[in-house]
């Protein structure tokens, strides 16, 4: 399938990066694609602060079946990075693709693997991602690609979701710190989709698995004092305590922090088996992806917390 035109559903920092490697591939590389991306009506669309005007065409839509089709008509491929977790929205999206003569689609994952199903019963919304997938296979008038990628880590570092405060310099790891888990920059999830659509026919219909690097919260930590020069304090705590604070303040209601306790726990049980796939069933090879570093990833990251809003930096562009 020939593709020349590409949609990003959303206004955040996972469309952000993916606009930005298929619009700006390199520096002496003009952009293969024609970007547009959608947003809901009344938003600015949140682009890379690099990005040239008119060069990525804004459209809106007040997310209706008949809206959706006019703003998909004449693409070749959707890729969605919102409503991942709601499933009857997720699916009037490809339904409007569909009717739209779309080609391809990519749904809202980039980020755990949710067609495993102990995975599924952790987190909200794991389930319904998984009958996204279920919704794809089961039509066959759309190609389509998932991609898990892992926990997004220079983000999570950034929001202090994983229990590594970096003004503080102090760390909370549940386990040993010894369990493995997959991990990726914000910056390497838009390019793992610009080689998913360069890398299409070989790799269409299929859920695959992407990630820049299996690291630990003991590797974690390692990093962060060399990157600091600094040493870090570190508590540990098991894994089952994680699991019943989230679950525990989800049902008091404080959905935010209880998802992120639960979503981090993810991590370290070894039970799950959720870093298995990454490992033994990685699709880096086929996208002529190389390792990522945890040490690159942590110092980007670092630099950024310190340089954040100043003039002149760039961080996140």
């Amino acid at each position: 399938m020939a593709i020349a035109s590409i949609l990003v559903i959303g206004n955040r920092d996972i469309s952000q990066s993916i606009i930005s490697a298929l619009a700006f591939p390199s520096e002496n590389e003009s952009a293969p694609y024609r970007i547009s991306v959608l947003t809901q009506e009344g938003q600015t669309p949140y682009l890379p602060s690099h990005t040239a005007p008119r060069s990525v065409e804004h459209k809106t839509s007040d997310f209706t079946a008949a809206s959706l089709e006019r703003a998909f008509a004449g693409r070749d491929v959707i890729i969605s990075t919102v409503f991942g977790a709601d499933y009857d929205l997720q699916a009037s999206i490809i339904n409007a693709a569909v009717a739209a003569g779309v080609k391809g689609f990519i749904p809202h994952e980039f980020g755990h693997d949710t067609i495993n199903t102990k995975v599924q019963r952790r987190i909200s919304g794991g389930a319904e991602r998984a009958k996204v997938i279920e919704h794809l296979r089961a039509n066959r008038s759309i190609e389509w690609v998932a991609v898990a990628v892992g926990c997004v880590l220079d983000t999570a570092l950034l929001a202090g979701n994983l229990g590594f405060d970096l003004e503080w310099q102090s760390s909370s790891i549940n386990g040993s710190g010894e369990e493995t888990f997959p991990a990726i920059s914000l910056e390497r999830v838009g390019v793992v989709i610009r080689r998913v659509i360069e890398h299409w026919e070989t790799i269409k219909n299929q859920y695959i698995y992407a990630t820049g690097v299996i690291t630990s919260g003991n590797e974690l930590v390692a990093s962060l004092e060399r990157t600091t020069a600094s040493k870090w304090s570190i508590g540990h705590s098991e894994v089952y305590e994680c699991v019943r604070e989230g679950e525990s303040r989800v049902s008091r209601g404080f959905l935010d922090s209880g998802m992120f306790l639960l979503e981090r726990s993810v991590l370290y049980d070894e039970a799950l088996h959720a870093t298995e796939p990454f490992k033994d069933r990685s699709a880096n090879k086929d996208l002529n992806l190389e390792p990522e570093t945890v040490d690159g990833i942590v110092s980007k990251a670092y630099h950024e917390f310190n340089h954040r809003g100043k003039l002149g930096c760039g961080c996140g562009s």
